[in-house]
């Protein structure tokens, strides 16, 4: 998903300015890596769009990453997960039909058995369980996907 230095440059200087903030060779290489990885150019100017209008200091990448994709934080996209997964219950489907990690890990909260066929007493924990630990596989992936930092002539004039 990457986008041009243009696209990048532009929404960047107005995030500096906004911020006052100028930053390194280093620091911007990583901002646009993490960011290229997860962003459309469209969804990049929105996150810088929103966080020109929300945020009172630089956002983290993962900040602007959740504005440009709209989702929140990671409880908030795992809680949005689980509430898809119990609507399809109510419509009578299967929770989720496709492979993937969302399916392993209710197969894994629900010890093997159809998420309709749990019974009701038993979601509020189902619930909590498989939020909590969606979140924290959202996070670890998050961790993953984060570029390693790298010597760079930069690096070196900053720890002077």
């Amino acid at each position: 998903m990457l986008f041009s230095d243009a696209q990048f440059a532009a929404a960047w200087t107005v995030l500096e300015d906004r911020f006052n903030r100028k930053h390194n060779a280093q620091t911007v290489k990583i901002y646009r890596d993490i960011l290229s990885a997860e962003l459309s150019a469209e969804q990049f100017a929105e996150a810088c769009r929103a966080a020109f209008r929300f945020e009172q200091f630089m956002p983290s990448p993962q900040k602007l990453i959740d504005y440009g994709i709209g989702t929140g934080d990671f409880q908030a996209q795992a809680l949005s997960t689980w509430d898809d997964l119990v609507a399809h219950v109510n419509r009578g489907e299967a929770a989720t039909t496709e492979p993937g990690p969302v399916r392993t890990l209710l197969n894994s909260v629900c010890n093997g058995q159809p998420l309709g066929l749990m019974e009701t007493r038993q979601f509020p924990f189902l619930k909590k369980e498989f939020v909590e630990r969606y979140a924290q596989q959202l996070l670890t992936d998050a961790r993953t996907n984060t570029p390693v930092l790298t010597a760079a002539p930069e690096v070196a004039r900053v720890l002077q």
